[in-house]
């Protein structure tokens, strides 16, 4: 087995981060162990290096022709092995040694085909880079969930446009680089969702932390107005609300209400799901609360709802938040390893696509939320970028943390 070669590195010129990384990748590529002509490039870059998408990804491919195939996106946070860039530009390039038959790039230019639309190639699951902002984005996640045989998508949506520059993605095919290298744009895109299939071919697992601490069981969302919603187990919603979070309303004071209220989170899940052991599973999708409405006694969440599901309300915590990434990191690891005829290492590479909410803010110190993933998941590739908001199983998260294992 050979593992996934990984090179990053911070400065705010690309070609000084990108001549850094190509010297670690090479180093790697050349060292035993390691892939030595990997076909797929997976590259996340800061925003401040998205004006420069074309020409740095001509300068990374030219100086890799090996490597056939590139996706990847910009981010306001670049992650790599131990390293969260959030507050500098970076660089971030794993090469994924796959063949060619066992993976597809797709875009708005070449999307993904339908079950059996292509012949000898069928999309288990895929990661997916998008832009935030796009009417019907969650519908059209759908859409392309129902395109793969598990229905799993797992990826982030990129940075829309910090600091005065547009958010970009790669999608850059074996069939675009001579255009890439003529001097234009082909493989870079704005807007849409692209990203890569894997096929059956690919042995790889996802999992999803979300650290966050149910108040209680789940309530019945009996009436909603789009993101309103104004009825919980037939009762008021906002009388529900109050009582749960235990706030009780002096002199017709709000404040209080509205303190407690920013600190707590509405997970929505199928009815009666959502939690399992006293933690949020997969099925529960973490919302935000924006307002309370006292004349309609209705709670208003970040995202329209409907009446049938189940909220669970929620806080943070950074306690859970480390149990739960050591577990999942665990989890994975003990999934790569449970084929006893692999000997050796046998995680390739790794992806985690984590959350502005999250990183020190949630586990306390700089690189700490990596730290805690690496303690579980051992010492291994891993690159990834900070998302505005999480893809697990077609559906938009917050505060989340989606990991995913290449395995041997």
């Amino acid at each position: 087995m050979s593992l996934f070669p990984v090179g990053h590195a911070s400065h705010g010129d690309w070609r000084t981060a990108a001549d850094a990384v190509l010297q670690q990748l090479r180093g790697q590529m050349a060292a035993p162990g390691h892939a030595s002509r990997p076909r797929l490039g997976l590259v996340y870059f800061s925003q401040v290096h998205a004006r420069h998408a074309a020409p740095l990804l001509r300068h990374l491919a030219r100086a890799l022709p090996q490597v056939a195939d590139w996706a990847g996106c910009s981010a306001s946070g670049v992650l790599a092995m131990g390293h969260e860039y959030l507050s500098e530009p970076a660089l971030a390039v794993m090469l994924l040694d796959i063949p060619a038959a066992h993976y597809r790039l797709y875009s708005g230019l070449a999307p993904l085909p339908a079950p059996g639309g292509e012949a000898g190639f069928a999309a288990r699951s895929a990661l997916v880079h998008a832009q935030g902002g796009q009417p019907e984005l969650a519908e059209l996640l759908f859409e392309l969930s129902d395109r793969t045989d598990s229905g799993l998508l797992f990826g982030g949506l990129g940075s829309a446009g910090d600091e005065g520059v547009e958010g970009v993605q790669i999608a850059c095919r074996a069939e675009d680089l001579a255009a890439l290298h003529a001097g234009s744009s082909a493989g870079i895109f704005r807007g849409g969702f692209s990203g890569v299939a894997w096929g059956d071919g690919v042995a790889c697992a996802t999992g999803m932390a979300q650290g966050c601490v149910p108040l209680g069981e789940g309530l019945e969302i009996t009436e909603a107005r789009g993101a309103l919603v104004t009825g919980l187990d037939g009762d008021p919603a906002l009388q529900r609300l109050l009582q749960l979070l235990g706030v009780e309303l002096e002199g017709g004071d709000w404040q209080p209400a509205l303190t407690t209220v920013r600190s707590t989170l509405a997970a929505i899940a199928p009815p009666g799901r959502g939690v399992a052991h006293g933690v949020l599973t997969e099925e529960a999708q973490v919302l935000t609360l924006v307002g309370l409405d006292p004349l309609r006694q209705g709670v208003a969440l970040s995202s329209a709802v409907e009446a049938g599901h189940s909220v669970i309300f929620c806080r943070r915590q950074a306690q859970t938040a480390r149990q739960e990434l050591m577990q999942l990191g665990a989890a994975l690891r003990e999934a790569a390893e449970s084929d006893e005829a692999q000997a050796g290492p046998r995680i390739r590479g790794a992806l985690y696509i984590s959350c502005r909410g999250r990183g020190s803010a949630l586990f306390g110190a700089p690189d700490a939320e990596l730290r805690t993933l690496r303690h579980a998941l051992g010492d291994v590739p891993l690159i990834g970028f900070i998302a505005e908001a999480e893809i697990m199983d077609a559906r938009l998260h917050r505060f989340a943390g989606v990991l995913t294992v290449f395995m041997a």
